[in-house]
């Protein structure tokens, strides 16, 4: 043997055994649904009897949709810069995807309005606060696109509780296209 090989035999080992430095990644989640969507939710449905012809916009959702002042490029661009180039169709088809079913759940009713913007800003926020951090360090595409559905997409999935608009994984992933679009997150 020499004095580089190890041996282990009749050991209990209780956790992992690596033979050098462990580089990987173990995520615990536990996601709590927020009772705010639910309240939301019960105030849509009561709004939608009382008033099905609503169609004013509040400050929030405009805010959402209306593209960021000061380094305005497209989402094509965005995502070139950050190295994402294969995705650029994928993208594009999930960003109008997402923002036609956001006008279609949100042209009638500011609660429903209220709701997409909780779901917006949560996306934005987890982008912003744990992916744009790994991007900026240069991390793994594969370690991001595990976080973004660690981070993002399985949190907004339990928040949606009963899931009135009916938004899929892809519809989550159509926002965090549709915040880059509008210059509300980046890629690089």
């Amino acid at each position: 043997m020499s004095e580089n090989d190890i041996s282990v035999s009749d050991t209990s080992i209780g956790g992992k055994f690596t033979g050098r430095d462990d580089n990987s990644l173990s995520i615990n989640n536990s996601y709590e649904r927020s009772t705010y969507l639910q309240d939301l939710y019960d105030r849509f449905q009561k709004e939608k009897v009382e008033n099905p012809e609503l169609q004013e916009f509040c400050e929030e959702l405009d805010y959402f949709n209306s593209i960021m002042e000061g380094d305005v490029i497209g989402l094509e661009d965005k995502l070139k810069l950050g190295g994402r180039e294969k995705l650029i169709h994928y993208a594009l088809d999930l960003k109008d995807k997402f923002h036609r079913k956001l006008f279609k759940t949100s042209q009638y009713s500011l609660i429903a309005q209220d709701i997409n913007v909780y779901l917006l800003t949560k996306v934005r926020r987890g982008f912003m606060m744990e992916i744009y951090t790994l991007i900026c360090n240069n991390e793994s595409e594969e370690k991001i696109n595990m976080l973004i559905t660690e981070r993002i997409i399985r949190p907004v999935q339990v928040d949606l509780g009963i899931n009135l608009f009916k938004y899929n994984e892809e519809d989550i992933m159509g926002m965090i296209f549709f915040l880059t679009g509008n210059c509300h997150i980046k890629w690089n």
